[in-house]
């Protein structure tokens, strides 16, 4: 994932030092060579960054993957553990029940 966003810009720095070398390079300039650098380095990226790209979007899906699974293995923990207590004690009663029987 950082190795396509460093790709990308250097891919924008590089498109703006060309556009600087044609000559956009006064004031009222600059922001018409940072648009142009921006929409040749979106087209350049496209076509050059697609693997790299590609690899970062799975990555990226893999790791939401395994938190979900995370996610489904602690509820599934949590609905286990709360069944526990729910469930009767199987053990006798070993209160003595004779104390209670005052008539």
């Amino acid at each position: 994932m950082v190795r396509y966003l460093v790709l990308r810009t250097l891919i924008f720095t590089g498109c703006l030092a060309a556009t600087w070398l044609l000559g956009l390079r006064d004031r009222e300039e600059q922001l018409l060579a940072v648009v142009i650098a921006a929409i040749a380095s979106l087209v350049i990226s496209a076509f050059v960054l697609k693997p790299f790209r590609q690899q970062a979007s799975a990555d990226i899906a893999s790791k939401v993957d395994r938190r979900a699974e995370r996610r489904r293995t602690a509820a599934t923990d949590e609905d286990a553990e709360d069944a526990e207590l729910r469930r009767p004690d199987p053990r006798p009663s070993t209160r003595d029940d004779s104390a209670s029987d005052f008539r």
